[in-house]
């Protein structure tokens, strides 16, 4: 069975009573969205991220699916590690609106160290 968006913000928060938005958003995803295909709301507990970088539901998720929540966090994210402390397992993703466009910033949960990453 393949992940879902609510599985991996458990992988990387830990296991909580309730998971607000800031834990989504902090991670790199968002808490509510589309299905790809048949275009479905869903939410962290019932989107499966896809191999073609949108959510499908879980009728159109088929094969395209993550069956780890590392294997999606590489895929999606990159094997990103801190440039100070070297950690390589909670490094969450910012994105910056500016007048120019778009900017990210990644920070690393452990020593919160900020550095900027190009898409």
């Amino acid at each position: 069975m393949p992940i879902t968006i609510l599985d991996y913000v458990k992988s990387v928060v830990g296991d909580k009573p309730a998971y607000p938005a800031g834990d989504f958003y902090g991670n790199g995803v968002a808490i509510t969205g589309g299905c790809e295909c048949c275009h479905a709301m869903l939410g962290g507990y019932n989107a499966y991220p896809s191999t073609s970088g949108s959510w499908r539901c879980e009728g159109c998720i088929g094969n395209t699916g993550y069956a780890t929540a590392e294997e999606f966090k590489e895929d999606t994210f990159g094997p990103w590690t801190c440039p100070a402390c070297g950690n390589g397992h909670d490094i969450a993703e910012t994105r910056h609106t500016t007048p120019d466009g778009e900017t990210y910033s990644l920070e690393c949960g452990e020593c919160h160290e900020v550095w900027e990453w190009v898409p």
